[in-house]
């Protein structure tokens, strides 16, 4: 496959672009920011054709040194700066009517310094994306414009998996479904399998398009194991953390999340580790995008960052098919159990991790930060009690347990509304099964994890 490649799948987060045009433009440039190949470009270059009437992308990952000349020494003469520009790239900019692309902008931070200056001309709009640029310390020499309207774009979640399949029906009938509490019955099990087929293939959008195109897992898994190459080769060529650290992270994720209690413990990547030296590639690879850190509180009250318990922490992948291939990096995807365990429906709880991941996954996808509870006996040195996710709703907390296996206790779920009732709103299961509601306890399939 090409470096970019334009798949025009439907994504939500472009109407917040639109209404970025509509109500920040031009005072304000987007700032798009997400993990590699999660199709920022492709977003950008949409906007660009179906709202401007002509657009320059410069990418900074191949612009010749003219080009990077212009944001640091032509900025006292907008008229020349945007000349240069025209005649380079041979195309006419319209004023109020043309936008500016600066892809991969964490490669030339100096372009992003200009922009304070190209945003008072106020003749065209402006687009920044960049994958890694949340990084700190890829900007510290640089005085980071103000004037950025910041928008996450994450991996494709279930709705618009379905989306990409041509379906565009399921996803109302779900939420009707949810709000009358009432059973799906024959259209869960076509929803189920839908929903197998998502966290096989995840939400890059290269993967999603080789399924649509192929319906060969094996063509999925050799883009996913390209992508998973691409985030190793960005750990490789990176400044700012020890590589090796970062890597040793990243390739513990699956073993960490196939134990009981999921928490990712550092010692496990290196037995003399101490969590002060891994706290910065954990960063790292969380400002990146590529994973997703759930962290610990000890008092479920609304403002849960008040609360939080820094050594205890959990690291979800960004992307659950990436997670699955990760599992098995390096061998036959024929050889991947996770893939016959998803296809057949035979989920062992150890592999449960999967079904963690993906409703991590779609929590950050609808702006949730993660979080989850747990009490441990100190004495007896084992936990006693523990929440898979926690969400606010209003001034109330959402407890959210994910189970795998219809066997699996409810123990925790009781002994956390016995504790905090007077916190807790609606409490959810997550199970391989249909809507039920057993006394205050709401079970929900999988899937629906994006409508409460």
């Amino acid at each position: 496959m090409n470096d970019i490649i334009d798949i025009e799948f439907k994504r939500k987060v472009y109407d917040k672009m639109l209404l970025w045009k509509r109500t920040k433009a031009p005072d304000y440039a987007l700032f798009i920011k997400g993990a590699r190949r999660v199709g920022k470009t492709t977003l950008a270059r949409k906007i660009a054709r179906e709202e401007y009437k002509s657009y320059i992308e410069i990418r900074f990952d191949r612009a010749p040194d003219d080009i990077k000349d212009l944001f640091v020494n032509s900025l006292e003469d907008l008229d020349s700066f945007f000349n240069k520009l025209q005649v380079f790239y041979q195309t006419k900019l319209y004023e109020r009517e043309s936008l500016i692309i600066l892809d991969e902008i964490q490669l030339f931070p100096q372009a992003r310094q200009a922009l304070k200056a190209l945003l008072e001309d106020k003749r065209y709009d402006y687009i920044e994306t960049g994958s890694l640029a949340t990084i700190k310390k890829k900007s510290k020499k640089i005085l980071i414009p103000s004037e950025e309207y910041h928008l996450d774009v994450h991996p494709m979640d279930f709705e618009e998996f379905l989306w990409a399949k041509g379906d565009y029906l399921s996803y109302g009938i779900i939420n009707e479904h949810f709000t009358k509490l009432k059973p799906l019955g024959q259209i869960n099990k076509s929803l189920m399998i839908s929903f197998r087929e998502f966290l096989l293939v995840g939400g890059m959008p290269q993967a999603v398009y080789a399924y649509i195109k192929t319906k060969d897992f094996g063509e999925v898994d050799f883009v996913k194991q390209g992508i998973l190459n691409l985030y190793e080769a960005d750990v490789d060529e990176q400044e700012e953390e020890n590589p090796t650290y970062i890597k040793s992270v990243f390739l513990h994720i699956p073993s960490e999340l196939s134990k009981h209690d999921k928490r990712y413990n550092i010692s496990h990547v290196d037995p003399n580790a101490r969590l002060r030296e891994y706290k910065g590639p954990i960063n790292w690879l969380n400002e990146a995008m590529i994973i997703n850190v759930a962290e610990n509180v000890n008092d479920p009250s609304v403002a849960f960052n008040l609360s939080t318990i820094d050594p205890s922490f959990k690291c979800y992948m960004g992307d659950t098919g990436l997670l699955i291939s990760l599992a098995y990096k390096n061998q036959n995807y024929l050889d991947n159990e996770l893939y016959k365990a998803i296809l057949f429906d035979k989920l062992h709880v150890n592999e449960g991790m999967i079904i963690e991941n993906v409703v991590a996954q779609e929590l950050v996808s609808k702006g949730n930060q993660l979080y989850y509870y747990k009490k441990v006996d100190k004495e007896k040195k084992r936990t006693i009690l523990e929440i898979d996710f926690i969400i606010r709703k209003g001034n109330k907390i959402i407890p959210i347990e994910v189970k795998s296996s219809t066997t699996e206790s409810l123990t925790s779920l009781r002994k956390f509304k016995q504790m905090f009732s007077n916190k807790i709103g609606i409490q959810y299961v997550l199970h391989n099964g249909d809507i039920k509601k057993e006394e205050d306890i709401i079970y929900l399939p999988y899937y629906m994890i994006a409508v409460i």
